[in-house]
Formats: C-alpha cells, sequence, structure tokens
C-alpha cells in the first residue's frame, strides 16, 4: 500500500476542483498497480467521505459483498436511475479517494448510497480504515472515478 500512498501523494497539490494533467497520469499509475485496471481518470470530485456495511445484503449492482472488501456506493446523481439498477454503467467502476496525511485507497463501485449528496462516497469499512479510524465517521476530501 505505500506504493500507492507515494504514487498518489503528487495529487496533494491538486486544488478541490481541479487537478493537473501530472497528477491524473499519477493516479492512473497508482490504480493500476492496486490492480485495477482503469484506461484513464473521468472526473475529478469533492465530497463527503462516510462508511457503510455493505454485506447487509445486495447491493445495487446486483452482487454481495462483505466488509472487508474495499468497495463503495455513489450518491443517486452518480449511478444514474435505470429499469435494472444492476446495468448502470458506474457499476464496476473503481474511485480513488485521498485523505490527510498522504493516505488514499482505491474502491470498486458495487452500490447506490441513497442518502449521500452529488459528490459524497460511501466507502466499506476496509476502504474507510485505510483513510481514517472509523470513529471519525465522516470527512471531506477530492476523489476521482475511474474507467
Amino acid at each position: 500500500m505505500s506504493r500507492i500512498v507515494q504514487s498518489l501523494t503528487a495529487m496533494k497539490s491538486a486544488t478541490r476542483r481541479s487537478v493537473t494533467l501530472g497528477a491524473v497520469a499519477a493516479g492512473i499509475a497508482a490504480t493500476t498497480a492496486l490492480g485495477a485496471s482503469p484506461a484513464s481518470a473521468e472526473t475529478w470530485h469533492y465530497g463527503s467521505i462516510t462508511w457503510y456495511n455493505p454485506s447487509v445484503g445486495v447491493g445495487a449492482c446486483g452482487e454481495w459483498h462483505g466488509d472487508n472488501e474495499l468497495v463503495a456506493a455513489v450518491s443517486p446523481q452518480m449511478y444514474g436511475s435505470y429499469p435494472n439498477p444492476n446495468n448502470s454503467p458506474v457499476c464496476g467502476k473503481y474511485v480513488v479517494v485521498h485523505a490527510a496525511g498522504g493516505k488514499a485507497t482505491w474502491a470498486k463501485i458495487v452500490d447506490r448510497c441513497a442518502d449521500c449528496g452529488p459528490y459524497d462516497v460511501d466507502l466499506s469499512p476496509a476502504a474507510f480504515g485505510v483513510l481514517a479510524d472509523l470513529g471519525v465517521g465522516r470527512f471531506s476530501t477530492y476523489w476521482a472515478d475511474y474507467i
């Protein structure tokens, strides 16, 4: 994980709503090193990060995931509205979330967060725990979604 954090440290200088091309490239390389295979960064966002227990049931993407997996839920605005929610194009994409002190983690989008604001992300306990103690509950930061 330290290799990923080092790669993503270049992104710390990014503003809340924009990022340099070099930081995007670093994020793509870091996400690829984590085992994802993104082609490119889609969009950078600034919002609240919270955590939830994906193990309570099947997510909106139609899969069950455990609390120990690096997974995420995104807002209804990001997820979209489909007759069959399993068909959302965000299902299976990845997010890279940053926190204070140069910490960063990735998570696979597997669910929709009904109570999230437009640019909020709800992480599994495992993913949130990489960034902060679960007792923190919520913090604001920037994140990117990847193909």
